[in-house]
């Protein structure tokens, strides 16, 4: 009876210590904090923002404030412009990023065996001033739930978007880390690489392609040397549009350079005999053009 007894007790303490792990892995502390803030006004102004929501904000308000959030004036006339966004987010896609802990425990063991890596890649719930899903720096990821929502119309999309956005972002922790400081502007080949390399393991780790993608993905099959052409006479030059962050042409899906640089690293991985070796040199990205080169990617 000791026994069974002892052994019932282990088992509780190493479910609560994995729980409590994977717990340490996301951080809802943010998005908590935003919730709160609305369910007292739907309108909240510059000084209730910023001493309510930025204020006591995580790491994750540290990674998406530049460039995003920007500062609270900045937050409060994107809820202003925008109410129904922030509410859907708060009814559905907060609900369901209260119950992925788990499943982003999994993405991340996942990503970290593939990659070789061995140190967490934080992931931060939170809202943001509806200019984007989500970003990643060498502290961690943010997932911006507001955006996230347009994706999603009940908690189950909710969930497969929001796991998604994770997974992709995941990589690019990894990939910041990994990287060589930069000497100039980054090529857009470079950039379609980063970002497409992120795509292109993200897939692997859930085994299909993610919802956000669907658009770029479907068009970019049928009209693959077409953009392949348009893109290669542009790619070794700096300007990101139309192809990068919510650029596209005429009626085209946004985004095109994300798909065609997951192309070129799908392309590099299957040519490899060593996969491992494969996927360190995508993660690195050293030299881009030799990437492309050795993938043999030119579709006609």
């Amino acid at each position: 009876m000791k026994l069974n007894l002892l052994f019932v007790i282990t088992v509780l303490c190493s479910i609560d210590l994995f729980n409590h792990a994977a717990a340490n892995d996301i951080y809802l502390e943010d998005a908590e904090h935003f919730v709160s803030l609305l369910s007292i006004t739907s309108k909240p102004n510059e000084k209730q923002i910023e001493q309510k929501y930025l204020a006591l904000g995580t790491k994750g308000i540290d990674i998406f404030t530049p460039y995003r959030i920007k500062n609270a004036k900045n937050l409060a006339l994107a809820i202003s412009k925008n109410p129904k966004a922030y509410q859907k987010g708060i009814d559905i896609c907060f609900p369901a990023a209260q119950n992925i802990a788990n499943e982003t425990q999994q993405l991340l063991k996942k990503t970290q065996v593939l990659l070789k890596q061995t140190k967490s890649a934080p992931t931060y719930i939170l809202f943001g001033a509806n200019n984007s899903g989500g970003t990643a720096s060498t502290e961690g990821l943010a997932i911006s739930l507001e955006v996230m929502c347009r994706f999603a119309n009940t908690q189950t999309q909710a969930k497969e978007v929001i796991l998604g956005m994770i997974a992709h972002e995941i990589v690019h922790v990894y990939q910041f880390r990994a990287f060589n400081e930069q000497v100039g502007e980054i090529t857009l080949l470079h950039q379609a690489l980063i970002e497409g390399v992120a795509d292109f393991i993200a897939n692997l780790i859930l085994g299909k392609i993610t919802n956000s993608e669907n658009d770029r993905h479907y068009y970019g099959l049928k009209n693959e040397a077409l953009i392949w052409a348009e893109f290669k006479a542009v790619m070794l030059g700096h300007e990101f549009k139309p192809w990068m962050y919510g650029s596209g042409k005429d009626d085209r899906p946004n985004d095109l350079g994300y798909w065609l640089g997951k192309r070129i690293a799908k392309a590099y991985y299957e040519k490899s005999d060593n996969k491992n070796q494969a996927l360190q040199t995508l993660l690195y990205l050293d030299d881009p053009e030799s990437i492309l080169l050795t993938s043999g990617y030119d579709p006609k």
